[in-house]
């Protein structure tokens, strides 16, 4: 079975047993652009600090005592808790599941018909065989003043957990983890943005997703980094382990995580598809000048080579 077929007997087999669509994410920060939404930093980074101190918690709780090692497994565990999907076992962030579940926070949700990617049903897992891309738009939301889908807290997790892992694992380089995380064009069936992550499943390659992983490695640097400058957690003689500072989306958020500005690329087909819709709202890619997204650290590992100077923007692209 060849890997395109492969994917398409996946894809059906969520379908029948009923896969929620969690999996398969992207965003459409275009069309929420016209929708109000409060910031909702306050609410999410309290969810992030209260499972920093439940870490903590369990470190000072050990009467066997909890070493630096100790604390970093606790860490892990409580911020970058997964949960399986009960039908699909595809592994997700929890503090995105809490997220959904926060009343406070004010999210842009859109019926599938009224996003960029409308035009085909593509967000009917059935239909997979027949338009040979699956796609399910998850809610966006104002974070750290920008507007970024919920997806980005994923990837800021997930993936930034395991970019900080594979370099010390492997004592590579930010550049290296990264470009496992991107993967190689044709192997659709790898757990990267060029396989099933993104290109091979719904033909969006997101540059804003590698951004969030990007800065998730670093929120995981600082974090586990117990008891060195700039970490949240610190040893006090006679107290334990204690938060040292508290944790804020906006620390790490950046213009990059937004899709329409940092934006993707597509399958030929679908960036006709989304030039088209994005003509109708009088918009194009990107909807606003992205060049300054360059000057940021280590840029070329996840901006569009259209904000680096490099090409033409995909979307012009597709009109011409």
């Amino acid at each position: 079975m060849n890997s395109t077929r492969a994917v398409a007997a996946i894809a059906v087999f969520s379908a029948v047993m009923g896969a929620a669509p969690a999996s398969a994410n992207e965003t459409d920060n275009f069309t929420c652009r016209t929708r109000f939404l409060r910031d909702a930093t306050a609410a999410i980074d309290a969810l992030v600090n209260a499972s920093i101190e439940r870490a903590i918690a369990r470190a000072n709780s050990r009467r066997a005592g909890c070493d630096a090692g100790c604390l970093i497994r606790l860490l892990q565990d409580e911020v970058g808790r997964s949960t399986l999907h009960p039908l699909t076992f595809v592994p997700h962030a929890a503090l995105a599941g809490a997220i959904r579940r926060t009343p406070e926070v004010d999210r842009c949700h859109l019926a599938f018909r009224d996003t960029i990617y409308g035009a085909r049903a593509y967000n009917q897992p059935w239909r997979y065989p027949f338009l040979g891309r699956l796609i399910f738009v998850a809610d966006s939301i104002r974070l750290g003043g920008r507007l970024v889908g919920l997806d980005k807290v994923e990837h800021f997790i997930r993936e930034g957990l395991d970019q900080w892992r594979v370099m010390r694992r492997d004592g590579v380089a930010a550049a290296a983890a990264l470009q496992r995380e991107q993967g190689k064009p044709g192997r659709g069936l790898a757990w990267t943005e060029y396989g099933v992550k993104g290109m091979a499943l719904t033909g969006v390659f997101s540059y804003a997703d590698l951004a969030a992983g990007y800065a998730g490695h670093q929120f995981w640097t600082d974090l586990l980094s117990v008891g060195h400058t700039g970490s949240y957690v610190a040893g006090r003689a006679g107290a334990g382990y204690v938060l040292e500072r508290r944790f804020s989306f906006s620390s790490y958020v950046t213009d990059a995580w937004d899709e329409a500005i940092n934006c993707s690329t597509f399958h030929p087909d679908l960036r006709k598809e989304v030039a088209v819709a994005l003509e109708k709202r009088g918009m194009r890619c990107p909807v606003a000048a992205c060049h300054h997204l360059a000057a940021m650290p280590d840029a070329p590992l996840y901006v569009n080579p259209a904000c680096l100077g490099l090409m033409p923007p995909p979307i012009e692209r597709a009109k011409s």
